[in-house]
């Protein structure tokens, strides 16, 4: 069989002698599509903008910088794809562009774009409706524009999809829906032993999230504080970073129930699974969130926000709770939840029951292997 070539377009992701410079959610989808191309034998050649020229091995892929002269932005794409143009193998090599806004028109050649959720529903800060109208019909337009005519699309939700056929059709055959995978799950044992059986043992709550507005941050501290003052037994880890850390920093510094910390992608599995409740507050741009199925997978009862791809995993009320991002009725729900032991352990099992088999990242990777053989 011949060797496949798979060239995967991405902004810098690696200096010259090999040290990953990008740590974030699109760079370990990276890392983990490169692993599983490599199960297949084939080659994975990143190929990204550099000052300077260069050819590096890192783990399982081929890491090339291509010098891109006096282009700028997102005009550094157009000096990588030339690059692939001569030397990818139209009939039998893919070219995968790492996010479908950094994707240029490929004819006659396997190309796949890879859209990771909808990013332009954050909330407006103007009160007026026609200009919000026209920032988001501007929006729109330049995201349906990242949609080329002969590219796959690789979609990590329903709701992308469904926007985009309020455009136009959408072929069977161009748009793939794949979630977003967890890399552990808790065992059955390690489930019962977190949650016990008592009702009155401490209950640990995490938000793990970048510190930043539209994540929820600064709407969700507030109901925090409160629970804070309610419950007695309950312990809240903020795990992430951002400008808006100082803020947490200063309204919880006179807490010893409230930990703010940041922690590698690789301790996310361990960190969840010491938790009971997670919750993600987000406003907008969101897929299938990696924190959310991380969540469910380490047997946390999950509460979210009815945002994005997270109504595709949550059925509101029975694996977790889906919520319009409200400080009253998120803190309404965890009361609740804090409150009633035996329902939240029953709605984190019915969470983990729920991600096991579309979640797990060897139904995702079987789901890219067969597309990229079918191309």
């Amino acid at each position: 069989m011949t060797s496949k070539n798979i060239y995967i377009i991405h902004r810098a992701m690696f200096e010259r002698n090999g040290n990953q410079i990008g740590f974030g959610g699109i760079e370990n989808y990276i890392i983990a599509l490169a692993r599983t191309f490599q199960e297949q034998n084939w080659n994975c050649i990143l190929v990204q903008p550099s000052k300077d020229s260069f050819q590096a091995n890192v783990d399982c892929l081929t890491v090339v910088g291509v010098r891109t002269g006096l282009l700028r932005g997102n005009l550094k794409k157009h000096a990588l794809v030339r690059w692939v143009k001569q030397r990818a193998e139209k009939s039998n090599d893919v070219i995968i562009f790492a996010t479908d806004s950094y994707s240029v028109g490929l004819n006659g050649y396997n190309a796949v774009a890879i859209q990771h959720g909808i990013s332009w529903d954050k909330p407006r800060k103007s009160r007026s409706k026609p200009i919000n109208f026209i920032a988001s019909l501007v929006n729109q337009i330049k995201y349906f524009s990242f949609i080329k005519q002969y590219h796959t699309l690789v979609c990590v939700d329903h709701n992308f999809v469904n926007w985009y056929r309020t455009w136009a059709d959408v072929s069977i055959n161009k748009v793939h829906v794949i979630y977003n995978f967890y890399d552990e799950k808790i065992s059955t044992d390690k489930f019962n032993a977190k949650w016990g059986d008592s009702s009155s043992e401490q209950i640990n709550l995490i938000i793990a999230r970048r510190f930043v507005e539209y994540r929820g941050i600064t709407f969700i501290a507030p109901v925090i504080q409160k629970l804070l003052q309610q419950h007695k037994n309950l312990h809240v880890t903020f795990a992430g970073d951002g400008p808006l850390k100082a803020n947490l920093d200063n309204m919880f510094s006179n807490s010893d129930r409230v930990v703010i910390k940041q922690y590698a992608a690789k301790e996310s599995f361990n960190y969840h699974s010491r938790h009971h409740i997670a919750v993600i507050p987000t406003l907008g741009s969101e897929g299938t969130s990696l924190s959310l199925i991380e969540a469910m997978a380490a047997g946390c009862a999950v509460v979210a926000s009815n945002v994005g791809g997270l109504s595709n995993l949550i059925i509101d009320g029975f694996n977790g709770h889906l919520l319009i991002p409200n400080q009253d009725k998120f803190y309404t729900t965890l009361d609740m939840l804090i409150k009633d032991k035996t329902r939240c352990k029953k709605m984190a099992l019915a969470g983990l029951d729920t991600v096991s088999f579309p979640s797990s990242k060897q139904h995702w990777g079987e789901q890219w292997v067969k597309l990229i053989r079918n191309m």
